[in-house]
């Protein structure tokens, strides 16, 4: 097992912080990759947020209607294996 962070990714070129609107996750919550976690807005759009990982939420570091800067940890995830470069290091 592994911990990975879900981060706030850019959904285009010109975006550079969103607004956390809502989870629709729990701390526990088993997820699968593509699943939605949360819901974001930004100056154009709002949008649903996808899991990119399949594991189970251990933390979520973003309050709601919080403003979140690209490349921010918005959660962590437990997924099973390790990461593809743990190893590599060890």
């Amino acid at each position: 097992m592994s911990n990975e962070n879900i981060i706030l990714p850019a959904m285009s070129d010109q975006m550079t912080e969103a607004e956390l609107l809502t989870w629709k996750v729990s701390v526990g919550d088993e997820v699968k990759k593509g699943d939605v976690i949360a819901e974001i807005a930004t100056d154009k759009v709002d949008m649903d947020l996808d899991s990119p990982y399949d594991g189970k939420i251990i933390k979520l570091n973003t309050e709601e209607g919080s403003m979140v800067n690209v490349g921010e940890t918005l959660a962590e995830i437990e997924v099973e294996g390790d990461s593809l470069l743990g190893s590599l290091f060890d």
